[in-house]
């Protein structure tokens, strides 16, 4: 069973990017071209199911040029649990793309890996806190004074989660993969801190 988060889930482009390993300028493409369509429009950015994920991981990956329609149907098919769309059609586990030489795609790995990466970005969410009077409002995890930006460097630079979890004993090891997406997240946007001078 795919993921569900509860309340909205959704993601924003950069959630999604960054998730499903690919550039945001791939999901603004399939936006402009109707081939993804997104759950909705907040305020300030434009929101996509989680399902999207799977859909972009397994388009990324594919060997084959897909056309337009054939993207659109597959989409459809994958974000509103379909068993068959245009071309696509869902046999147990596999997706088959029907042709002169059909198309067999094996679902069940990267259905698993799209969604233990989904639930431990929703949890990691969760996880992170930010207070002014800790660290200056860094964002840490729960319960300690530990900044969730500050192991996600350390992470990509090539320290070992083992390491890691003996630096931060308090840490689990979904905590430090968290942390490395959140890096790869980047800062968000906003005005940058007003700097205060003081005369000596």
């Amino acid at each position: 069973m795919f993921y569900r988060e509860r309340g909205s889930g959704a993601l924003t482009i950069r959630e999604a990017a960054v998730l499903a390993n690919v550039t945001e300028k791939v999901i603004r493409h399939e936006l402009s071209s109707r081939v993804v369509w997104p759950r909705g429009k907040g305020r300030k950015h434009v929101e996509l199911d989680p399902r999207a994920v799977l859909y972009l991981s397994l388009v990324s990956n594919l060997r084959v040029e897909l056309t337009k329609e054939d993207r659109k149907d597959l989409f459809e098919l994958i974000t509103h649990h379909r068993s068959k769309k245009g071309h696509w059609r869902r046999v147990g586990s596999r997706l088959i793309l029907e042709g002169r030489v059909p198309v067999v795609l094996p679902m069940s790995g990267l259905d698993r890996a799209v969604d233990e990466r989904l639930k431990l970005f929703a949890r990691g969410k969760r996880r992170v806190v930010s207070k002014p009077d800790v660290l200056g409002g860094e964002p840490v995890f729960e319960g300690t004074r530990v900044s969730v930006r500050h192991v996600g460097e350390l992470a990509k630079k090539g320290v070992s989660p083992g390491t890691l979890r003996e630096d931060f004993p308090s840490l689990s090891g979904p905590d430090i993969e968290f942390a490395r997406i959140f890096v790869a997240l980047g800062r968000p946007p906003g005005r940058p801190r007003k700097l205060k001078f003081v005369r000596a």
